[in-house]
Protein backbone atom coordinates (compact mmCIF):
# COMPACT_ATOMS: atom_id res chain seq x y z
CA UNK A 1 0.00 0.00 0.00
CA UNK A 2 2.54 2.53 0.96
CA UNK A 3 4.54 1.33 -1.90
CA UNK A 4 2.09 2.28 -4.48
CA UNK A 5 0.98 5.30 -2.67
CA UNK A 6 5.17 7.13 -2.97
CA UNK A 7 5.26 5.18 -6.41
CA UNK A 8 2.34 7.77 -7.36
CA UNK A 9 3.38 10.62 -5.84
CA UNK A 10 7.09 10.09 -7.75
CA UNK A 11 4.88 9.73 -10.60
CA UNK A 12 3.06 12.87 -9.99
CA UNK A 13 6.21 15.35 -8.89
CA UNK A 14 8.28 14.21 -12.28
CA UNK A 15 5.47 14.50 -14.10
CA UNK A 16 5.37 18.98 -12.88
CA UNK A 17 8.90 18.48 -12.96
CA UNK A 18 8.86 17.52 -16.58
CA UNK A 19 6.12 20.07 -17.61
CA UNK A 20 7.74 22.95 -15.96
CA UNK A 21 10.96 22.04 -18.12
CA UNK A 22 9.25 21.81 -20.98
CA UNK A 23 7.41 24.84 -20.72
CA UNK A 24 10.62 26.50 -20.26
CA UNK A 25 12.46 25.42 -23.11
CA UNK A 26 9.48 26.29 -25.44
CA UNK A 27 9.64 29.72 -24.21
CA UNK A 28 12.95 29.79 -24.58
CA UNK A 29 12.87 28.77 -28.75
CA UNK A 30 9.91 31.14 -28.62
CA UNK A 31 11.68 34.09 -27.57
CA UNK A 32 15.32 33.34 -30.02
CA UNK A 33 14.17 35.51 -32.68
CA UNK A 34 13.89 38.39 -30.93
CA UNK A 35 16.93 37.93 -29.88
CA UNK A 36 18.47 38.16 -33.62
CA UNK A 37 21.93 40.01 -33.37
CA UNK A 38 23.05 42.18 -37.00
CA UNK A 39 25.95 40.22 -39.08
CA UNK A 40 28.02 42.96 -38.13
CA UNK A 41 31.43 42.89 -36.49
CA UNK A 42 33.44 45.51 -34.19
CA UNK A 43 35.07 47.12 -37.56
CA UNK A 44 31.20 47.76 -38.79
CA UNK A 45 30.12 49.35 -35.20
CA UNK A 46 32.93 51.67 -35.18
CA UNK A 47 32.54 52.80 -39.03
CA UNK A 48 29.17 53.37 -38.08
CA UNK A 49 30.05 55.66 -35.02
CA UNK A 50 32.34 58.09 -37.19
CA UNK A 51 30.03 58.11 -39.88
CA UNK A 52 27.21 59.24 -37.18
CA UNK A 53 29.62 62.57 -35.85
CA UNK A 54 30.30 63.27 -39.27
CA UNK A 55 26.90 63.25 -39.56
CA UNK A 56 26.24 65.58 -36.80
CA UNK A 57 28.95 67.72 -37.80
CA UNK A 58 27.50 67.93 -41.14
CA UNK A 59 23.82 69.08 -39.64
CA UNK A 60 25.31 70.89 -37.16
CA UNK A 61 26.92 73.32 -40.18
CA UNK A 62 23.94 73.05 -42.48
CA UNK A 63 21.88 74.54 -39.12
CA UNK A 64 24.23 77.39 -38.37
CA UNK A 65 24.11 78.35 -42.28
CA UNK A 66 20.67 78.03 -42.37
CA UNK A 67 19.88 80.67 -38.81
CA UNK A 68 22.47 82.73 -40.50
CA UNK A 69 20.45 82.94 -44.09
CA UNK A 70 17.52 83.67 -41.72
CA UNK A 71 15.70 80.13 -42.23
CA UNK A 72 13.97 78.65 -39.26
CA UNK A 73 15.55 75.05 -38.42
CA UNK A 74 14.07 72.63 -36.44
CA UNK A 75 16.40 70.58 -34.37
CA UNK A 76 14.16 67.70 -34.23
CA UNK A 77 14.34 67.26 -38.11
CA UNK A 78 15.32 64.01 -39.62
CA UNK A 79 16.90 62.84 -35.61
CA UNK A 80 16.80 59.45 -35.73
CA UNK A 81 17.52 57.04 -32.05
CA UNK A 82 18.58 54.05 -34.19
CA UNK A 83 17.20 50.97 -36.73
CA UNK A 84 16.89 47.74 -36.14
CA UNK A 85 15.78 45.13 -33.80
CA UNK A 86 15.66 45.93 -30.21
CA UNK A 87 18.88 43.52 -30.10
CA UNK A 88 20.19 44.66 -32.26
CA UNK A 89 20.60 48.23 -30.37
CA UNK A 90 21.17 46.68 -27.39
CA UNK A 91 24.20 45.31 -29.02
CA UNK A 92 25.37 48.37 -29.96
CA UNK A 93 25.43 50.28 -26.78
CA UNK A 94 27.46 47.51 -25.26
CA UNK A 95 28.39 43.97 -24.41
CA UNK A 96 27.02 44.60 -21.02
CA UNK A 97 24.22 46.39 -22.10
CA UNK A 98 23.05 43.14 -24.28
CA UNK A 99 24.06 40.84 -21.69
CA UNK A 100 21.43 42.56 -19.28
CA UNK A 101 19.34 42.28 -21.66
CA UNK A 102 19.83 38.56 -22.51
CA UNK A 103 19.52 37.94 -18.56
CA UNK A 104 16.20 39.93 -18.19
CA UNK A 105 14.50 37.93 -20.87
CA UNK A 106 15.94 34.51 -19.66
CA UNK A 107 14.52 36.00 -16.43
CA UNK A 108 11.06 36.61 -18.03
CA UNK A 109 10.60 33.29 -19.97
CA UNK A 110 11.68 31.48 -16.37
CA UNK A 111 8.82 33.37 -14.72
CA UNK A 112 5.99 32.86 -17.45
CA UNK A 113 6.94 29.29 -17.23
CA UNK A 114 6.61 29.16 -13.36
CA UNK A 115 3.64 31.25 -13.59
CA UNK A 116 1.57 29.14 -16.12
CA UNK A 117 2.30 25.88 -14.52
CA UNK A 118 1.67 26.79 -10.44
CA UNK A 119 -1.83 27.93 -12.13
CA UNK A 120 -2.46 24.67 -13.56
CA UNK A 121 -1.16 22.65 -11.02
CA UNK A 122 -3.21 24.55 -8.20
CA UNK A 123 -6.33 24.63 -10.54
CA UNK A 124 -5.74 20.55 -10.11
CA UNK A 125 -5.21 20.37 -6.79
CA UNK A 126 -8.22 22.37 -5.63
CA UNK A 127 -10.54 20.72 -7.86
CA UNK A 128 -9.72 17.55 -6.31
CA UNK A 129 -9.63 18.18 -2.85
CA UNK A 130 -13.23 19.58 -3.07
CA UNK A 131 -14.03 16.48 -4.73
CA UNK A 132 -12.44 14.48 -1.68
CA UNK A 133 -14.15 16.71 0.47
CA UNK A 134 -17.43 15.62 -0.50
CA UNK A 135 -16.37 11.75 -0.60
CA UNK A 136 -15.49 12.64 2.69
CA UNK A 137 -18.62 13.71 3.79
CA UNK A 138 -20.66 11.02 1.49
CA UNK A 139 -18.74 8.01 3.28
CA UNK A 140 -20.54 5.67 5.57
CA UNK A 141 -17.30 5.59 7.91
CA UNK A 142 -13.41 6.56 8.12
CA UNK A 143 -11.96 3.47 7.50
CA UNK A 144 -14.20 2.50 3.82
CA UNK A 145 -12.94 6.26 2.88
CA UNK A 146 -9.49 4.96 3.81
CA UNK A 147 -9.95 1.67 1.48
CA UNK A 148 -11.19 3.83 -1.08
CA UNK A 149 -8.06 6.13 -1.21
CA UNK A 150 -6.53 4.89 -4.29
CA UNK A 151 -9.51 6.12 -6.04
CA UNK A 152 -9.14 9.55 -5.48
CA UNK A 153 -6.20 11.53 -7.46
CA UNK A 154 -3.61 13.42 -5.46
CA UNK A 155 -4.84 15.90 -3.39
CA UNK A 156 -3.56 18.05 -0.24
CA UNK A 157 -7.01 17.43 1.78
CA UNK A 158 -6.30 13.59 0.73
CA UNK A 159 -2.56 14.03 2.30
CA UNK A 160 -3.88 14.95 5.67
CA UNK A 161 -6.79 12.58 5.82
CA UNK A 162 -4.22 9.60 5.19
CA UNK A 163 -1.78 10.98 7.64
CA UNK A 164 -4.60 11.85 10.25
CA UNK A 165 -6.07 8.17 9.85
CA UNK A 166 -2.76 6.72 10.47
CA UNK A 167 -2.19 8.47 13.94
CA UNK A 168 -6.06 7.66 14.54
CA UNK A 169 -4.96 3.76 14.37
CA UNK A 170 -2.37 4.28 16.51
CA UNK A 171 -4.00 6.30 19.28
CA UNK A 172 -6.51 3.47 19.21
CA UNK A 173 -3.68 0.83 19.81
CA UNK A 174 -2.62 3.33 22.75
CA UNK A 175 -5.92 3.97 24.07
CA UNK A 176 -6.53 0.04 24.19
CA UNK A 177 -2.93 -0.81 25.60
CA UNK A 178 -3.27 2.07 28.54
CA UNK A 179 -5.02 1.41 31.72
CA UNK A 180 -5.75 5.54 31.77
CA UNK A 181 -8.90 5.89 29.35
CA UNK A 182 -8.95 9.51 30.00
CA UNK A 183 -4.84 10.01 29.88
CA UNK A 184 -4.62 7.85 26.63
CA UNK A 185 -7.66 9.78 24.95
CA UNK A 186 -5.78 13.48 26.10
CA UNK A 187 -2.48 11.71 24.44
CA UNK A 188 -4.30 10.60 20.97
CA UNK A 189 -5.93 13.81 20.58
CA UNK A 190 -2.64 15.78 20.91
CA UNK A 191 -0.33 13.55 18.90
CA UNK A 192 -3.55 13.74 15.91
CA UNK A 193 -2.75 17.30 15.78
CA UNK A 194 0.22 17.39 15.70
CA UNK A 195 0.09 15.12 12.90
CA UNK A 196 -2.46 17.35 10.62
CA UNK A 197 -0.49 19.85 11.75
CA UNK A 198 3.11 18.62 10.06
CA UNK A 199 1.33 17.39 7.25
CA UNK A 200 -0.44 20.59 6.10
CA UNK A 201 3.34 22.14 6.55
CA UNK A 202 4.12 19.03 4.32
CA UNK A 203 1.50 20.36 1.47
CA UNK A 204 2.53 24.04 2.17
CA UNK A 205 5.53 23.53 1.51
CA UNK A 206 4.58 21.21 -1.69
CA UNK A 207 2.12 24.41 -3.04
CA UNK A 208 4.58 27.03 -2.41
CA UNK A 209 7.43 25.00 -4.74
CA UNK A 210 9.41 27.42 -7.32
CA UNK A 211 7.24 30.57 -5.82
CA UNK A 212 10.68 32.13 -4.20
CA UNK A 213 12.31 32.01 -7.83
CA UNK A 214 8.78 34.55 -8.81
CA UNK A 215 9.85 36.60 -5.88
CA UNK A 216 13.36 36.65 -6.80
CA UNK A 217 12.71 37.71 -10.19
CA UNK A 218 10.01 40.28 -9.15
CA UNK A 219 12.60 42.05 -6.80
CA UNK A 220 15.52 42.11 -8.64
CA UNK A 221 14.99 42.49 -12.21
CA UNK A 222 13.68 46.11 -12.51
CA UNK A 223 17.22 46.91 -10.38
CA UNK A 224 19.30 44.89 -12.96
CA UNK A 225 17.57 46.85 -15.77
CA UNK A 226 18.79 50.01 -13.79
CA UNK A 227 22.30 48.78 -13.58
CA UNK A 228 21.83 48.45 -17.68
CA UNK A 229 20.73 51.52 -18.10
CA UNK A 230 22.96 53.74 -15.68
CA UNK A 231 25.83 51.76 -17.94
CA UNK A 232 24.86 52.61 -21.35
CA UNK A 233 24.12 56.26 -20.36
CA UNK A 234 27.83 56.15 -19.15
CA UNK A 235 28.55 55.32 -22.62
CA UNK A 236 26.62 57.43 -24.25
CA UNK A 237 28.23 59.94 -22.37
CA UNK A 238 31.61 58.87 -23.11
CA UNK A 239 30.71 59.18 -26.58
CA UNK A 240 29.30 62.11 -26.65
CA UNK A 241 32.63 63.58 -25.14
CA UNK A 242 34.65 61.90 -27.76
CA UNK A 243 32.17 63.50 -30.68
CA UNK A 244 32.53 67.06 -28.76
CA UNK A 245 28.53 67.08 -29.57
CA UNK A 246 25.69 66.86 -27.40
CA UNK A 247 23.08 67.44 -29.89
CA UNK A 248 20.07 65.99 -29.56
CA UNK A 249 20.74 63.69 -32.40
CA UNK A 250 23.78 62.28 -30.78
CA UNK A 251 22.19 61.95 -27.55
CA UNK A 252 19.14 60.55 -28.00
CA UNK A 253 20.01 57.28 -29.35
CA UNK A 254 22.42 55.79 -26.93
CA UNK A 255 20.47 56.64 -24.06
CA UNK A 256 17.01 55.06 -26.07
CA UNK A 257 19.60 52.01 -26.11
CA UNK A 258 20.46 52.42 -22.32
CA UNK A 259 17.06 52.72 -21.29
CA UNK A 260 15.39 49.53 -23.23
CA UNK A 261 16.95 47.69 -20.22
CA UNK A 262 14.91 49.29 -17.68
CA UNK A 263 12.51 48.72 -19.75
CA UNK A 264 12.85 44.95 -19.92
CA UNK A 265 13.19 44.91 -16.47
CA UNK A 266 9.72 46.06 -15.75
CA UNK A 267 8.56 43.53 -18.26
CA UNK A 268 9.75 40.90 -16.06
CA UNK A 269 9.31 42.35 -12.87
CA UNK A 270 5.69 43.08 -13.51
CA UNK A 271 4.57 39.26 -14.71
CA UNK A 272 6.33 37.63 -11.66
CA UNK A 273 4.61 39.98 -9.19
CA UNK A 274 1.01 39.29 -10.32
CA UNK A 275 1.81 35.41 -10.70
CA UNK A 276 3.32 35.86 -7.19
CA UNK A 277 0.27 37.29 -5.84
CA UNK A 278 -2.55 34.99 -7.61
CA UNK A 279 -0.50 31.82 -6.43
CA UNK A 280 0.05 33.32 -3.28
CA UNK A 281 -3.82 33.75 -2.84
CA UNK A 282 -4.85 30.55 -4.30
CA UNK A 283 -2.77 28.87 -1.87
CA UNK A 284 -4.14 30.50 1.30
CA UNK A 285 -7.54 29.13 -0.25
CA UNK A 286 -6.35 25.60 -0.01
CA UNK A 287 -5.05 26.31 3.14
CA UNK A 288 -8.58 27.18 4.52
CA UNK A 289 -9.55 24.27 2.92
CA UNK A 290 -6.62 22.03 5.01
CA UNK A 291 -7.72 23.82 8.00
CA UNK A 292 -11.51 23.02 7.55
CA UNK A 293 -11.11 19.77 6.96
CA UNK A 294 -8.75 19.07 9.88
CA UNK A 295 -11.35 20.61 12.49
CA UNK A 296 -13.80 18.58 11.43
CA UNK A 297 -11.55 15.71 11.49
CA UNK A 298 -10.24 16.66 14.80
CA UNK A 299 -14.13 16.71 15.98
CA UNK A 300 -15.41 13.65 14.60
CA UNK A 301 -12.00 12.00 15.76
CA UNK A 302 -13.32 13.66 19.67
CA UNK A 303 -16.67 12.15 19.37
CA UNK A 304 -15.44 9.45 18.44
CA UNK A 305 -12.99 8.59 21.49
CA UNK A 306 -14.92 9.53 24.21
CA UNK A 307 -18.70 8.00 22.57
CA UNK A 308 -19.44 4.49 24.00
CA UNK A 309 -18.84 2.66 21.78
CA UNK A 310 -15.33 3.71 20.79
CA UNK A 311 -14.62 2.04 24.46
CA UNK A 312 -15.54 -1.35 23.04
CA UNK A 313 -13.98 -1.06 19.79
CA UNK A 314 -10.84 -2.19 18.09
CA UNK A 315 -7.79 -1.72 15.99
CA UNK A 316 -9.72 -3.15 13.06
CA UNK A 317 -13.34 -1.33 14.09
CA UNK A 318 -15.40 1.41 12.58
CA UNK A 319 -14.29 4.53 12.83
CA UNK A 320 -18.26 6.68 11.63
CA UNK A 321 -17.87 10.40 11.38
CA UNK A 322 -21.38 9.88 11.86
CA UNK A 323 -21.34 8.98 15.69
Amino acid sequence: MFTGYWRRQMRFSLKSESFLKVLFVVSIFISLPMISMPAQGQDGAKKEAVDAATHVGGKAGETATAIGAGEKADPFEESSIGGGSIFARAWQGGIVVFSVLLILVLASVLSWAIVIAKRMYLKRIAGSSESFTKSFWESRSLNELNGRLADHPYSPVKEVFRTGYAELVRGNQLKEQSSNLQMAISAAMENLGRALQKARRTERRQMEKYLPILAIIASVSPFIGLFGTVWGIMGSFEGIARMGSASLAAVAPGISEALIATAFGLAAAIPAVIGYNLANARIRNLLGTIDSFSSDFLNIVERYLVSDRAKKGTVDGEFSHRS
